[in-house]
């Protein structure tokens, strides 16, 4: 069973490194760019789970405000991608086998995202930089 894990990551990190945004809505059933909320450590699993305020969905349930993300500690070696740091701006994706995806995002390939996915009103490039409260039937989603 873990050969048969190996070429799925392996195909993954090599994904992320480079992946236009057709091929990120090909890939993933969610997608969205997020600010690093917080990071934690689950030794026993050996994952990271990581917190992340969510700032624009291209791909996925609109009008969700955080997630809490449950990453293999190794991908970051495995994949060559930097463990993101609380504030950092990242790109999230999952895709429907439950794997998850951060990689870091800059201004421009935000706006390619914008370009290709279209702009969604749940989330505009004008919100505020404080996040604002909740309403109470806004939840946050985990993946």
């Amino acid at each position: 069973m873990v050969l048969h894990l190996l070429p799925g990551a392996a195909h993954a990190c090599r994904f992320a490194q480079d992946a236009p945004p057709a091929q990120w809505q090909e890939w993933s059933s969610a997608l969205f760019a997020a600010d690093v909320a917080g990071i934690d450590l689950d030794r026993q699993k050996s994952l990271d789970i990581i917190s992340v305020r969510v700032l624009e969905t291209y791909k996925g349930p609109d009008g969700a405000a955080a997630a809490t993300l449950r990453v293999p500690s190794r991908m970051w070696s495995s994949c060559y991608l930097e463990r993101p740091a609380v504030g950092a701006r990242v790109l999230v994706a999952l895709n429907p086998n439950g794997d998850t995806l951060l990689v870091p995002l800059t201004q421009g390939y935000r706006e390619r995202l914008r370009r290709h996915f279209g702009e969604r009103p749940a989330h505009s490039a004008s919100a505020p930089a404080a996040p604002a409260p909740a309403p109470p039937a806004e939840k946050p989603f985990s993946y």
